[in-house]
């Protein structure tokens, strides 16, 4: 059975999107995931719910790692009701620690999409409006087990009058509700095949998604760039978890010590940020462009070895960066668009980012 694309394909499978599109720097999701029985399934190896678990921690570290201004939060499914395992974070290690804990109990019960729903948008109900509110369900249940007295319908229209887009990765077949509730709120529904492609359709989340025309316009966003201070008097303790540490960073607005960033500050609840943070977030908005065959930037380069702009070796490399020329291998192209996203060649030649 051929196997479709993730959402965002990689250097090769890539293609330029057309057009300009306006993409949300600030994100707010809610990872929700199912640990109810049909999580026992070993289809996955060793089983759905340990597979489950380990995809979602490499999404989080993933996903907060290319969204520096993002926070995500995790609610569970489990016996026929949902929890609050994590509020929203902006750290990946914070998010392991309460995911693990949740996975702690184990599978158990039936699922209930309304109640996972109902918890996803409590916690994002408070978030500023010129960020995106997105819901990712993990779902492995064949069936959804809601209270009669809180159907589908009473949790569609809270959905969209606060613009929140849910999308589901299933490892079960496709389910009409779950594909209602992602057409209309604007999100995406998939069924994995394998465990492979699971992974594939993860990754295809931890782009931002681009905005649509219900979203609102772009504003000014209130951030603080804190101070790093290192406590050479002693140990003091952060505002955010309360143990001590050596090295600290001071809220500008309310001088309150926080120990990472990017974060929240918990006495004043200014975002707080650093400029590489900004840079890293505002690449997505000027993705580097797939790299093209040699022929046609150079007419007389198919064939001829040349050196590889990233590892510098030489060979006779086919793909070539249409901005600056240079050549590239196979494994620098792939390295330079999923996670450098700027050509070394162009960056040397001072012309900038390709594409900017």
């Amino acid at each position: 059975q051929p196997r479709p694309e993730a959402a965002h394909g990689g250097a090769n499978g890539a293609t330029a999107e057309a057009g300009i599109v306006r993409r949300a720097m600030v994100r707010h999701a809610q990872l929700v995931l199912d640990m109810t029985d049909s999580a026992r399934q070993p289809d996955y190896r060793p089983r759905r719910f340990e597979f489950a678990v380990e995809a979602a921690g490499r999404f989080a570290e993933r996903f907060l790692a290319e969204n520096p201004l993002a926070e995500l939060g995790l609610c569970v499914l489990r016996g026929g009701t949902s929890e609050v395992a994590a509020p929203l974070v902006s750290s990946s290690k914070d998010f392991e620690e309460h995911l693990l804990r949740a996975a702690a109990g184990g599978p158990r019960g039936r699922a209930s999409l309304v109640s996972g729903l109902l918890r996803a948008t409590a916690g994002l109900e408070d978030t500023p409006g010129y960020g995106t509110r997105e819901v990712l369900v993990l779902f492995a249940s064949l069936s959804n087990w809601d209270p009669v007295e809180t159907p589908i319908e009473g949790v569609l229209a809270p959905l969209q009058e606060k613009r929140i887009r849910v999308s589901v990765v299933s490892m079960s077949p496709e389910m009409h509700v779950l594909r209602r509730v992602c057409t209309q709120t604007g999100g995406s529904y998939a069924v994995a095949l394998d465990g492979s492609h699971f992974e594939e359709l993860l990754s295809g989340h931890v782009p931002a998604p681009t905005c649509g025309p219900r979203a609102l316009a772009p504003k000014l966003i209130r951030m603080g760039f804190p101070r790093q201070v290192f406590e050479v008097a002693g140990l003091a303790a952060c505002s955010c978890h309360l143990r001590l540490q050596s090295q600290l960073f001071v809220c500008p607005q309310c001088h309150a010590r926080v120990c990472k960033v990017p974060s929240r500050c918990h006495a004043c609840q200014l975002p707080l940020a650093s400029a590489p943070l900004i840079a890293r977030s505002y690449r997505h908005l000027l993705p580097l462009p797939p790299f093209v065959p040699a022929g046609e930037v150079d007419a007389g380069a198919e064939g001829r070895e040349a050196r590889c702009c990233g590892c510098q070796l030489l060979g006779p490399w086919s793909r070539a960066c249409p901005a600056c020329g240079g050549r590239f291998c196979e494994a620098c192209d792939e390295f330079t668009h999923d996670a450098l996203q700027q050509c070394p060649g162009c960056l040397e030649a001072g012309k900038g980012p390709a594409g900017a």
